[in-house]
This record gives C-alpha cells, sequence and structure tokens, in this order.
C-alpha cells in the first residue's frame, strides 16, 4: 500500500527557496540535491534554445536560473560553465525571448558579478549589448549596474585595462544602427565623467565624437555634455547633517544598557569620523571637458561646418542650432581659435526681433578675444550698432546693444572703429533713460582704460588725460609680458624698513667715542644710501664722510690715495642699482606666504587707484570685492548683456510684491480677537486656576445654593444679553 504522504527529499526538490537555505548552510550535505537540479536545469535550458519564445516553461525556467544563480558560489567547480550559458542564450536571443526570462538571467548574472564570478569585460560588454531592447525598465538596470561596477572596479586603482576595452567598446556602440543603445551608451560615458571615474582625455574625445552622430537626441546630449560640464552640483545638506553625538551618548548613559543602543552610538561616531577625515581630505580638481579635446581647432571647424549644414537643410530644431553656436563659440573664446566664417554666420542672426537675441549676444561676445583680426569682428560691431543702437528703439534694445559691444571690445578693443566709438559715446552718454545712459558710460570707462586716444580729449578723464603721455596702445596680437610680479614693491618697501631700523639699532656701536660728541647729525649720515618715497635709491655726497674720517684719523692722505677712491666712487655709481638686486633677491630667494600675496595685492590695488585719480604717492584704499567682475569672462552670462535694463511687471507679480509687502503688518480692527491688552481677575481665575482651587469660593458655593427660581432670572438675563449683542 502506497503512502500519501511526501518524502522529504521530494518536499526539497519542489520547495527551491528552502533548498537552497539548506545548500547554503551545509553544501556537502545537499550535493545530490544540487546536481539534480543542475541536471534539470539543463535539459530545460536545451528545450528553451528549441523555442525561445514560448513562455509555457518561463516560469519554472526562471525560477531554476534565480536557484542556481544563489547556490553557484556554494559549487564553483560544478557551476564554471553556469555564466557562461547565460550569456550565450541572452546573446542568441534577447530579442525574442520574454521580458520576465530576460530580466531573469540579467539579474542572475548581476548577482554572480557582485560576488566575483564572471569577468566584468565579458559582462559589460553584453549588457551594452543589451541596450537594444525594447524594455525600458531593463535598460534603466542595466544603467545602474554599469556605471556602480565600473565605479567599484576603479574604487580603489585606475583598472586601465577594463577601461580601455570598455572605452573602445563604447566608441563602437555610439556608432551602432539602434539610436536607443548608442544614447544609453553615451549617457553611462557622461555619468562616468560627472562622477570622476572616467575624467580622462580619451573619455572626452570619444563623447565629442558624439556630436557629428546623424541622431539630433545623440547630438543634443553630447553638446550639452560639453556646455554643462563645468557647473558645480549642489550638496544637499541632509548630506552634511550628521548624527547628535551628545544626545546618543546621554541616552546610552540614562537609558537601559542594551547592546543595539551601544551598536548605535559607534556607527554615529564612526559617521562623523569619516566625514571629518572627508572635510581634511585635500580637494581634487579636474580639467574642463574643453581643455581635454585632442584638437580643438579641428572638432570647431567640423562641428561649425555641421551647424551651417543644419541650418542651410533646417535639420534640428532651433534650441538645438542655438546650443551648437554656444558650444562653438566657448571653443574660440577657451582655445583662441581662428575660425572666420563664425562671424559672419552669426551676423544675419543680430536683430532685436530675433528669437533669443540676448543669448547670441552673449555667444558672439565669448567667441571674441585679442587675436581675432579686428576686420572680422569689425562688421559683427558695425551690425549690432546699427540694428539695436538706434533712438527711435526701446531703452532695453538700446541697453542690450550697447552692454554686447563692450562685451566684444573688452576681449578685441580693435574691433571697435575710432568714428563709431565717439559717436555711439555722445549720442548715449546723457541719455533720458538710465539704461543706455549707465552702458554708453561703462563703454567710455572700458575705452578710458584700454585705449584713451580713441576718446576725444574732454572724455577722456582726468587719469587718461595725464597719463596719455605715457600710454602706448597695444596693436594686434601684442601681449602683455610681465617681468615681475605686481606689487612686489610693497615687500621690498617692507624689507627696507626692517633692515633700516637694524641699522639704527646698531648705528651706536659703529660711531666712535669722537663723533658722539659731534652731534645727532653724523649718526643721520653713517649710510651712504638713501631711499625716496618711489623706491628708487639716491646716492648721497661721500665729501662729507671723507672729512669726517680725515678728522678722525689725524693723519693726511696722498693725492693718489684720493684719486684712487674717487675712481671706487665712480665705480660705484655705475654698478646697477643695490634697490633693484633687492627687489630680485625677495622674489628669487624667498618663499612668499599668503601674507606677502595680499600686500602685494593691496599694494598693486593703490596703485591702480592712485593712477585713476591722477594722484602720485598717495595712499588711497581700495575696496577690491568687485575686481573680479572687471576682467573679461571666458563664458558671458545673458544677465551682463541685459544689465540696465528693467521690465514693467505684470498683475499677478505687483500683486506678489503687494501681499509681500503686507507681510508682518495688521489691518482692520482687532475686535473678537484672541491677543487682548487686559483681562479681568474674574477671566484670569477661571483661565488660570484649577476647579479644586476655587472649589470653596462664595461664588462658586452660592451657585450650589442657589434656588430654581433664581437660577431661571440668572438664565433669562444671559440671554437676554447674549440677544442684544448679535444685533
Amino acid at each position: 500500500m502506497a503512502s500519501n504522504k511526501r518524502t522529504r527529499a521530494e518536499v526539497l526538490i519542489s520547495n527551491l527557496p528552502q533548498l537552497q537555505n539548506k545548500i547554503k548552510r551545509d553544501p556537502s550535505s545537499y550535493r545530490e540535491e544540487f546536481m539534480q537540479q543542475w541536471r534539470h536545469f539543463e535539459s530545460s535550458l536545451a528545450i528553451f534554445n528549441l523555442k525561445p519564445q514560448d513562455s509555457a516553461i518561463s516560469n519554472d525556467f526562471a525560477d531554476q536560473i534565480t536557484f542556481l544563480a544563489h547556490v553557484s558560489q556554494c559549487y564553483p567547480k560544478d557551476t564554471k560553465e553556469y555564466p557562461d550559458r547565460l550569456i550565450e542564450t541572452l546573446t542568441t536571443h534577447f530579442q525574442i525571448m520574454s521580458p520576465e526570462v530576460r530580466k531573469t538571467m540579467v539579474q542572475a548574472l548581476i548577482l554572480m558579478r557582485n560576488r566575483g564570478l564572471i569577468n566584468p569585460t565579458k559582462l559589460l560588454g553584453l549588457f551594452f549589448t543589451l541596450f537594444r531592447c525594447k524594455d525600458k525598465a531593463l535598460r534603466e538596470m542595466l544603467h545602474n549596474h554599469i556605471v556602480a561596477d565600473i565605479k567599484n572596479s576603479n574604487a580603489k586603482s585606475k583598472n586601465n585595462a577594463l577601461n580601455k576595452t570598455l572605452q573602445n567598446f563604447m566608441y563602437t556602440m555610439l556608432k551602432d544602427t539602434n539610436e536607443v543603445a548608442a544614447k544609453k551608451s553615451l549617457e553611462v560615458m557622461i555619468e562616468l565623467y560627472k562622477k570622476n571615474i572616467w575624467n580622462d582625455a580619451k573619455t572626452v574625445n570619444v563623447i565629442a565624437e558624439a556630436c557629428f552622430s546623424p541622431t539630433p537626441k545623440i547630438v543634443a546630449s553630447a553638446v550639452h555634455f560639453f556646455l554643462g560640464a563645468d557647473e558645480k552640483e549642489e550638496v544637499s545638506d541632509s548630506d552634511e547633517d550628521g548624527p547628535d553625538i551628545a544626545s546618543l551618548r546621554h541616552a546610552n548613559t540614562i537609558n537601559k544598557k542594551k547592546k543595539s543602543r551601544r551598536n548605535t552610538l559607534q556607527k554615529a561616531q564612526a559617521s562623523v569620523k569619516r566625514k571629518e577625515r572627508a572635510k581634511s581630505r585635500a580637494e581634487h580638481f579636474n580639467f574642463s571637458a574643453l581643455h581635454l579635446l585632442n584638437d580643438p581647432q579641428g572638432f570647431a571647424e567640423k562641428l561649425f561646418s555641421r551647424l551651417r549644414h543644419a541650418a542651410s537643410k533646417n535639420m534640428y530644431r532651433f534650441e538645438l542650432r542655438l546650443q551648437m553656436i554656444n558650444l562653438v563659440s566657448r571653443l574660440i573664446g577657451v582655445h583662441k581659435l581662428l575660425l572666420l566664417g563664425f562671424y559672419e554666420f552669426v551676423v544675419p542672426y543680430l536683430k532685436p526681433h530675433q528669437r533669443d537675441v540676448t543669448l547670441i549676444l552673449s555667444y558672439v561676445a565669448q567667441s571674441s578675444h585679442e587675436l581675432v583680426p579686428p576686420d572680422a569682428l569689425e562688421a559683427v560691431v558695425r551690425a549690432i550698432a546699427d540694428n539695436f543702437v538706434w533712438s527711435n528703439y526701446a531703452a532695453e534694445v538700446v541697453t542690450a546693444g550697447l552692454n554686447s559691444l563692450r562685451e566684444i571690445c573688452a576681449r578685441c578693443p580693435l574691433a571697435m572703429p575710432e568714428e563709431l566709438l565717439q559717436s555711439l559715446i555722445d549720442d548715449f552718454k546723457k541719455h533720458r533713460e538710465k539704461g543706455p545712459m549707465n552702458a554708453a558710460r561703462s563703454l567710455l570707462g572700458l575705452y578710458r582704460d584700454v585705449n584713451p586716444e580713441m576718446l576725444r580729449k574732454k572724455d577722456r578723464g582726468k587719469a587718461a588725460s595725464v597719463n596719455i603721455k605715457s600710454f602706448k596702445a597695444k596693436r594686434y596680437g601684442e601681449l602683455d609680458v610681465m617681468s615681475s610680479i605686481q606689487g612686489a614693491d610693497a615687500l621690498d618697501d617692507s624689507e627696507e624698513g626692517e633692515e633700516g631700523s637694524d641699522d639704527d639699532s646698531e648705528a651706536p656701536e659703529l660711531v666712535s667715542d669722537d663723533e658722539e660728541g659731534e652731534g645727532e647729525s653724523d649718526d643721520e649720515e653713517v649710510a651712504f644710501e638713501d631711499i625716496d618715497d618711489d623706491g628708487e635709491v639716491i646716492e648721497l655726497d661721500s665729501d662729507e664722510f671723507e672729512d669726517d674720517d680725515e678728522d678722525d684719523d689725524g693723519e693726511g692722505e696722498d693725492d693718489d690715495e684720493d684719486e684712487d677712491e674717487d675712481e671706487e666712487d665712480e665705480e660705484d655709481e655705475v654698478e646697477p642699482s643695490p634697490a633693484k638686486k633687492r627687489k630680485t633677491n625677495v622674489l628669487a630667494e624667498r618663499i612668499l606666504t599668503d601674507e606677502d600675496f595680499a600686500r602685494m595685492r593691496e599694494r598693486h590695488l593703490e596703485q591702480e587707484a592712485e593712477r585713476l585719480a591722477g594722484v602720485k604717492g598717495r595712499s588711497i584704499p581700495v575696496d577690491d570685492g568687485s575686481d573680479s567682475d572687471n576682467g573679461p569672462h571666458d563664458f558671458v552670462d545673458v544677465s551682463r548683456i541685459m544689465s540696465g535694463t528693467r521690465k514693467k511687471n505684470d498683475y499677478e507679480a505687483r500683486m506678489e510684491k503687494i501681499k509681500a509687502g503686507r507681510e508682518g503688518r495688521e489691518f482692520g480692527s482687532r475686535k473678537g480677537k484672541e491677543e487682548r491688552t487686559s483681562l479681568t481677575n474674574k477671566v484670569k481665575a477661571k483661565k488660570n486656576k484649577a476647579f479644586m482651587m476655587i472649589v470653596h469660593k462664595r461664588s462658586v458655593v452660592g451657585k450650589k445654593k442657589m434656588s430654581l427660581r433664581d437660577k431661571q432670572r440668572v438664565l433669562r438675563a444671559h440671554i437676554k444679553k447674549q440677544k442684544l449683542n448679535y444685533k
């Protein structure tokens, strides 16, 4: 008679999670059950390869895949070929198999990769191929795993072999016919660069090739990477807030002693120590993506030809073409490139009615530099002046035009013709609107510093007029070569003051007893050199010192000796100034500290203020808070073009401003509000005292002893009073 009860082995075979738990605890005891499941998997895999699109065996087959992935580490020799079989099956049938089985296989491979059972090169290559699947959830999972796996592989040290192989594979994936796979591969490379994992030049140049893809989405992602790679990500406040160690330690001492509380305190202390080490660790700087390009000139020319072709054929959207213009202009400005056709290309866009014209003006400004021929930029300057700077236009248009001219001329002053500059300043220097007037005056102030010879005498200002004789305008291609650090004379002056004080302290030892009685003037004539206010060395007449020496010695000297001394004095006069030697020694033989640089900067600002004020020899304190905004920037923000313009607020903006001004103010009557100036003692007693404290008062006891007639009379009076109050 057969028994109806199932044996233990039958239960384990049908219950894979329980068998998985048993195998992990004791692999050797359950080897037979595992081998039975392994043979069952091989037969199921053979059936699946015959009909991969059939979903009848999907559930059972998926459970077997998950089970073997979990226990493969217990039997490494038996499951040595298991990852290769899954990879081969996915490579062959990933397009037609059911999404559930495909996702299960990917999860099994990820699990074995995390346990170090699979080579990352083979697996990541498969995952990039799986980007072609039409499964958004699977592509997101693959993206996250690829980034995390590459990050972990390069955590301790750079895995150059893996990085080189994957970068070469991604270069082929960017040219894949499947747009989704190419775009996801590009997103992986961009994220790895932003996470500072692949921040080398090869990654940047591979991404640069994506700018020439025929797919607009891939081009947009690559162009946006180069435009936004310099933006710093905001750090959330939640990451900076650490655990309160004091409160945890106090709770651990007051509350009942538990192992969990002690572990919580130890984890919190370890977290605080990690954050302290991270703060003390030196900050890691990386170059901008634009600086890592191998051939910026070739890349800019190729991208510009692509842009010009897209504009003529209307291939891309206007927003994408605008970003390409921005990228080309940044390349020209950062690398000082010469791309003369770019300025001819943007001239038709320089019109007030053009869409996003302020952005185009900023792009033109950041594409100009001192190495661009003035003839190429003069067409742009005249187009802006003719189309924007006109008395009949609105003040915002004129202000934007003048500000853009100022940004262009700050980078290439020779681009502005002299007659056009004088005409613009005369027309708008005293304009009735503040925006055009301030913009014209900023242009005037720029040329007072850069080239005051182009201005009329009345517009040069005091500082430029005083220094006009010594001023020399820079020619095309001429660069400033610094022979010394600006403000280094401040260090020389301080050292000379210290040496002077040392000489004064040692002077009594150098003077003889006879000279002490002659007066204090002899002490001042010990040194043969003096320094004036400008820091130049003045050699004093040495005849007085020779006479003093003759009187002290009491011996006459021959004429030959006098002639020898005169020749030595002449040689001293021919020799270079000791002050210049001292300057060279200070900069060459001394390590400058932060205080020295601060003193040099302060001295340079004082000299600049003296030059602007037309004052010489006076110290004028200068606030250097806005010094960084004076020079030209690599990237021109739209706010610099639109500075000085003020838009009229609409009704919603005006109402928001009115409501914001009413905050903290009270209007209307205060009747019926809880806040009052004073309360009666009766109300205070009711609100502040407990009932048991007033239970023996006469008023309370009297209410208890009131008759029914008295209670009715009081109730009617109360009702009547309430009716009078509500009328």
